[in-house]
């Protein structure tokens, strides 16, 4: 019987993915290089090492810590300001899971001082998680590994079968899929390919939907 429910952050509670989006394209204008949006989104969900090394590859001639410090202060800066907001249906979401006795996980590709810093701004606490995974935690093993969704799993001794995965990336999706998990897709700025609709048990637009699912 599926009891639990994992929450990706960005794209799934905040609608922060367009503030990375347009962090990216600032950098990418100052650097004066050129990312386009498909590997913009390939990068969506991966962990900051992981997307440094890539970078490293493709651009021998970039500063790439210097690249990604501007992207991250630009991303500081807009949430800072409140540039973002909590996607519709979060909250009514997270009060049906506590009614009915789910186990609620966050795993993110954010580091603990920024989960710590967009949750306290919109003022949730962030004790309506049973358990929280985040990039502290989990070193290169990023998205679509699918390990930080496995330390969710042994931590409530749940099969990976029996657990449902919320996420809005393409490399989220792969590692719900990837760990066998149940993957449900929450459209935001990524729109779902042939794998997403192939492998999703579900594409939703809203966690108001995801309420409809589980009342099923």
């Amino acid at each position: 019987m599926v009891k639990t429910v994992i929450f990706d952050m960005d794209g799934v509670i905040f609608n922060t993915e367009n503030i990375w989006r347009d962090a990216d394209y600032y950098a990418n204008k100052l650097y004066n290089i050129t990312i386009d949006e498909k590997l913009r989104q390939s990068f969506c969900g991966k962990s900051e090492l992981e997307i440094k090394e890539e970078l490293k590859k493709l651009y021998n001639d970039l500063d790439v810590d210097q690249y990604r410090k501007t992207i991250h202060e630009y991303v500081h800066q807009k949430i800072d300001e409140g540039m973002f907001d909590v996607k519709e249906g979060f909250l009514e979401l997270i009060k049906f899971l506590k009614e009915n006795n789910y186990n609620i996980a966050l795993a993110t590709s954010s580091d603990m001082a920024r989960i710590k810093k967009l949750f306290n701004f919109k003022n949730l606490n962030l004790n309506i998680f049973d358990f929280i995974v985040c990039a502290d935690d989990v070193g290169k093993r990023s998205k679509p590994d699918p390990y930080i969704f496995n330390l969710v799993a042994m931590h409530f001794d749940i099969p990976s079968k029996d657990i449902i995965v919320l996420e809005d990336s393409i490399n989220g999706i792969t590692a719900a899929v990837n760990g066998g998990f149940i993957p449900i897709m929450v459209k935001d700025l990524i729109s779902p390919n042939e794998y997403c609709f192939k492998n999703c048990k579900l594409i939703l637009n809203n966690l108001n939907e995801v309420i409809d699912y589980l009342k099923k």
